[in-house]
């Protein structure tokens, strides 16, 4: 049975922010999301002691806190190691992202999501099949795990079996679909008129990020009616439905901000992720998701956060950690 677990049990977490520091891929922000998820977390019953949260921030001294390979898998284990029925545990990862040639054919683009540990050069990245083992198999059954992952190429990270595939709204609306493919259709009409300038370049990049949204729509046309799409990944076809909800960034050949936000860098998910709770602390799925975008609108973020599942959770249901 899924759902109604990780209402009363323990809590554990695990952090990870990378800024690359003095690195060419040097990003600003991702410390601080992880340390203002951490606040977060203290507010909603987790614990700042050892047994019970683990943070891996690259500003660390001590070398089994730095974020690397060996490190990150190491913490995985640790964050599922012990965890019983009814137990709630949290992981977040902000930093790079990236693709690799897919290994084992499952991927219709041919590339593997990655993320990047602060020794990557080095060992190399870890990819979404590594990823899918470590924390969906090795799930105990009926334990609740919530993902937060605020970097490129994050659409399906973990390669969850079910996507969530709302219009922008938060709602399966084929009218929607087709007035956004009108508007697509007319920003490219009004992109090929007058001429060239900066601002034509900038016109060009949204009307992809439009093109690459509508596609995401057309891909949800074959959702069951709750919104969710079956994804076909390897693992998926043998393995159980499990509590495991993943808020990404962006589709997986998008993008992810690094922002400066409110004077201070910082994520764009993660701050949006941050705001609607702090406005909305009992947010719904379908809430959740829809502010995400929203937020990335307003800001001019070209950007689209995804919802992925281990099973078809209800969007009404209240998102809970």
């Amino acid at each position: 049975m899924v759902g109604g677990y990780g209402q009363g049990g323990r809590k554990k977490a695990l952090l990870i922010g990378i800024n690359y520091t003095g690195t060419d891929c040097e990003l600003g922000g991702c410390i601080n999301d992880a340390n203002n998820l951490k606040k977060l977390l203290l507010t909603k019953g987790y614990k700042d002691e050892p047994h019970s949260m683990l943070l891996l921030t690259d500003d660390q001294e001590e070398d089994m806190y730095q974020p690397t390979t060996a490190n990150i898998l190491g913490a995985i284990n640790w964050l599922l190691h012990g965890a019983q029925a009814g137990d709630t545990l949290w992981f977040s990862y902000s930093g790079h992202g990236g693709q690799i040639e897919d290994q084992d054919g499952d991927r219709e683009n041919g590339l593997d999501d990655t993320i990047c540990p602060v020794d990557g050069n080095e060992s190399g990245q870890i990819d979404s099949d590594t990823l899918h083992r470590y924390l969906y198999t090795n799930l105990p059954p009926n334990v609740k795990l919530v993902v937060l992952m605020d970097c490129c190429h994050s659409g399906t990270l973990l390669e969850l079996p079910y996507s969530y595939m709302p219009t922008e709204d938060g709602k399966m609306d084929t009218k929607k679909i087709v007035a956004h493919g009108v508007n697509v259709v007319n920003n490219v009409v009004g992109l090929f008129k007058g001429g060239f300038s900066v601002n034509k370049l900038r016109e060009a990049k949204k009307v992809m990020d439009d093109v690459k949204q509508l596609t995401q729509m057309l891909k949800g046309s074959s959702v069951d009616d709750k919104g969710y799409k079956k994804e076909n990944f390897l693992e998926n076809a043998e393995e159980p439905a499990k509590e495991v909800y993943m808020i990404a960034g962006c589709i997986d050949d998008g993008t992810s901000t690094d922002a400066w936000m409110k004077g201070k860098a910082t994520g764009a998910l993660t701050f949006a992720f941050l705001s609607t709770i702090k406005k909305n602390p009992s947010v719904t799925f379908e809430q959740l998701l829809a502010s995400l975008r929203e937020f990335m609108v307003k800001e001019e973020m070209d950007q689209i956060p995804q919802l992925s599942c281990g099973h078809t959770v209800d969007p009404q249901t209240p998102f809970t950690f």
